[in-house]
C-alpha cells in the first residue's frame, strides 16, 4: 500500500531500560492519538525488534506533505509537551528524528514488518541521479516474495530539526545522518530479517555503500481516523 501522504517523520531510537514499560503505554495511549489530532498527520506506526544491539525501536508519521511538520499546532505541541511527555523524553537514547519527502512509494496492504535502509549519497550524485540508480535496487526489492510495499524518501532536515521544547528534554542527537531511506514492508519480522541481507546487495550494487539497514516487527499502527 502506498504510504499515506507526500512525507512522514521517521524516527529510531532506544529507550532505558527505566522507561521501557511507560514509554510504551505513553506512546500508544497518548503520544500517537495526540500527533494524529494535527491536520497534516495521517497514519503513525511504532516498529520494535529487541534482539536489535542499538535503536531497538522506530516510529513512522506519515504527513499529508512537509508543511504539515512545520504548522502552528503541531508545534505547539512541540513547545507545550504534556506532564507524560515530560517524563518520558529524558529516557530516549540512540535518537534519530527526520522529516523526509517521499519520491517513490507502492505496494499492496500494510507490512506486519519492515526493514530501514538508510543510505548516504556517493560522492558527486544529487538526489535526482541517486534515485535513477537506485531504480533497479527498488525494483529488486519489490519483487522479493517477502516483500510488500517499497518506498523511497529523501531526507529534509530543514523541517525536523528546530528547537523546541520537546527536543530539550531528550538527550542530544548524535546519529549520523542520511540522504535517502529505504522502507519496505515485509509479510513479519522472521520474513524481514531473512530478506535484509539480500537489500542491503541491491543497494550496494546500486553504488550505495554501506547501508544501515535494520528489520522491525510493526507493534502498533493507528491512523487518523482510528484516532479521532
Amino acid at each position: 500500500m502506498a504510504l499515506k501522504g507526500r512525507a512522514f517523520i521517521i524516527m529510531w531510537h532506544d529507550i532505558t531500560a527505566q522507561g521501557d514499560d511507560d514509554y510504551h503505554q505513553w506512546h500508544t495511549h497518548q503520544h500517537m492519538p495526540e500527533r494524529l489530532d494535527h491536520a497534516g498527520f495521517r497514519r503513525s506506526r511504532r516498529g520494535v525488534n529487541r534482539g536489535l544491539d542499538r535503536q531497538t525501536y522506530f516510529t513512522l508519521y506519515e504527513g499529508a506533505d512537509l508543511a504539515g511538520f512545520v504548522a502552528d499546532d503541531y508545534a505547539h505541541s512541540l513547545n507545550f509537551p504534556t506532564e507524560w511527555t515530560q517524563s518520558i523524553a529524558p529516557h530516549f537514547r540512540n535518537f534519530l528524528r527526520m522529516a523526509c519527502e517521499v519520491l517513490e512509494t507502492g505496494g499492496r496492504g500494510v507490512g506486519g514488518a519492515l526493514v530501514s535502509l538508510r543510505l548516504r549519497l556517493p560522492a558527486g550524485m544529487d538526489e535526482d541521479a541517486g534515485h535513477r540508480a537506485l531504480a533497479p535496487a527498488l525494483a529488486a526489492i519489490n519483487a522479493m516474495p517477502q516483500v510488500t510495499s517499497v518506498h523511497l524518501a529523501a531526507a529534509r532536515p530543514d523541517f525536523s530539526e528546530i528547537r523546541t521544547s520537546e527536543t530539550e528534554l531528550r538527550p542530544p542527537m548524535s546519529e549520523p545522518p542520511f540522504d535517502l531511506v529505504i522502507l519496505a514492508e515485509c509479510m513479519g519480522l522472521a520474513e524481514a530479517s531473512a530478506a535484509q541481507g539480500a537489500m542491503v546487495a541491491a543497494v550496494e550494487q546500486a553504488g550505495f555503500a554501506e547501508p544501515l539497514a535494520q528489520a522491525y516487527d510493526v507493534a502498533y499502527t493507528l491512523e487518523k481516523r482510528d484516532a479521532q
